[in-house]
């Protein structure tokens, strides 16, 4: 048996957000030959047909999905795919060029929000990271439901079942995963309240500078 003792539920629910799921595997998993697999990663099969791993299973990738994509500058609208490597840098973040991305920063800074600007795009990154883990959570709640009375085992490599002490079902472990995505949904709620104040502060500001004009 697996020891879980000295092991708090919010750990074993971390443990589970990380990927590490002590549950029960029943039967045979078709994509067990990719479990090893990354996130995102893309592959070809002998047949030639190209897959993508993604949310823990592989997925077909359509011919028209392989089409590159522009990659537009959503202020100038030119397209970074042939500007330099400036370009590059900026756009998966911002999607502005470059040049336009320090036209902004400069504009923000004679507004004095630059700060403002600064700390909004990390909330805008919290909240994305928030989103991420309460669907996780959710997840692990809604497996935790569908198991109840059970007790929580998982199935090592040898394919032998060992089964976590100190964890009698998954009742205890659902009371953990409750709690945690409690609390994240309430951080999620604050980061979305202050990231309004942010936006309205930010706008504001460009209002002023228009009405001045």
């Amino acid at each position: 048996m697996k020891k879980a003792s000295g092991k708090s539920n919010l750990s074993i629910v971390k443990d589970y957000i990380d990927g590490n799921r002590p549950f029960v595997q029943v039967g045979y998993d078709p994509n067990l030959e990719n479990s090893k697999r990354k996130e995102g990663e893309e592959w070809e099969d002998s047949d030639g047909k190209k897959w993508i791993w993604k949310n823990g299973s592989k997925r077909r990738v359509s011919k028209r999905a392989s089409l590159i994509i522009e990659q537009r500058c959503k202020t100038c609208n030119a397209d970074v795919r042939f500007g330099n490597y400036l370009d590059d840098q900026v756009w998966p973040k911002t999607q502005l060029c470059y040049d336009c991305f320090i036209k902004n920063e400069t504009d923000l800074k004679l507004l004095g929000v630059y700060e403002e600007f600064d700390r909004l795009r990390d909330v805008n990154n919290e909240i994305s990271i928030l989103k991420d883990r309460i669907q996780k959570f959710e997840e692990a709640e809604q497996w935790c439901k569908a198991n109840t009375g059970k007790f929580v085992e998982f199935v090592k490599e040898d394919a032998s079942i060992e089964r976590w002490e100190g964890l009698e079902n998954y009742d205890k472990l659902l009371e953990g995963v409750q709690s945690a995505l409690k609390t994240a949904k309430e951080s999620l709620e604050k980061y979305i309240q202050e990231r309004e104040q942010l936006e309205v502060k930010i706008e504001s500001a460009k209002s002023k500078r228009n009405n001045k004009k």
